[in-house]
Formats: C-alpha cells, structure tokens, sequence
C-alpha cells in the first residue's frame, strides 16, 4: 500500500472512531441496541470501520502529466487535446485500448494492457480510452465494439483489433512497428 493510501485510512478510522465514539458517550440508546450510541467503546468501533470504508470511497485519480494515473503504466487519455498529444503527435508507435468499466471482456484485457505498457515502456506508448468518459473520440474513431485495441504509427492508424484477443496478437502488432 503506498503511503498516501495509508495516511487516509488512519484518518479515516481516527475521524470516524472519534465520532463514532462521542456519539456512543452522549448518545441515548437505553435498550443497547443501537450499535452507535449504545455505550462509547461500540460507537467507536463502528464509527472507525464506516470511516475506514468512507476514506477510499471518494478517492480521485491521480494522473501524473504524462496522463499516467498512480500505480498504472498505461496512459489514461482524458480528452481530444490529451489524444492529439500524447498519440496523434507521439514520435513511437502507439496502441490504444478503447475501453468501458461496464464490459467484461474488457476488464480481462485490462491486466494485459498495463502488462504491454510495462514491457514497452521508452519503445511503444500504450493508451487507454474510457468510452463512457470520452465518447467523442469513440465516435471519431468509429468504435462499435469493445474492446477496440487501435495502432497507430506517425499519427496514421495503422491497425485495429476489436474483442478480447491473446496477449501475443497485441505484442505481434506492436513489434511489427517497433521493426
């Protein structure tokens, strides 16, 4: 766990522990039934687990400026302006994996496609494109069905690969245009 992530879950279960725990001293709960007020020590531990699951609930994405999200190798594009720099204008061959949380074919493939950003890293940009967050691209390119893996070189598409495909289809490309 990175240290970040660490510091919010303490803070998570002080916060909650501590109002957890004032609620369970002051609170009016005669028959002991109430698991937040009826005595400090179960307001407390109550407290401290909703604020523990609360402290990663609304945890944002954290992206570097190269589009990279923390803890990823593949660059997460966010827009038309991130697409156009980070592919249209990037000066190696580029694989871009256009994507929903929703499907799960492309969940399966999602492992492989930060596997391959890991292994190209400094030779091939690998890209991933959320569908639902920016479907303008998905229209501009003409995406049906996902997951769509496209390939670009020199700005130009130069292959797609639609539906969950073999580790070995996806590096076959890339390594034909790496050369």
């Amino acid at each position: 766990m990175h240290r970040a992530m660490l510091i919010q879950l303490a803070l998570g279960l002080l916060i909650g522990g501590g109002l957890g725990a004032m609620m369970g001293y002051f609170g009016k709960c005669s028959s002991g039934a109430c698991p937040l007020t009826a005595n400090p020590y179960r307001g407390g531990f109550i407290g401290a687990l909703i604020g523990g699951m609360l402290a990663f609930s609304g945890v944002s994405s954290r992206a570097n400026p190269e589009g990279k999200e923390a803890g990823y190798a593949a660059v997460q594009i966010e827009n038309a302006a991130d697409f156009d720099r980070l592919v249209l204008k990037a000066e190696r061959p580029v694989m871009v994996d256009f994507y929903s949380n929703g499907c799960p074919p492309c969940r399966r493939l999602a492992p492989i496609v930060e596997e391959l950003a890991e292994v190209y890293q400094g030779r091939a940009v690998v890209a991933k494109v959320n569908v639902d967050r920016v479907p303008d691209l998905a229209r501009q390119y003409g995406i049906q069905g996902i997951p769509a893996v496209l390939f670009f070189d020199g700005g130009s598409e130069t292959q797609r690969l639609v539906g969950l495909r073999a580790r070995g289809a996806y590096t076959e490309v890339l390594d034909g245009l790496l050369g």
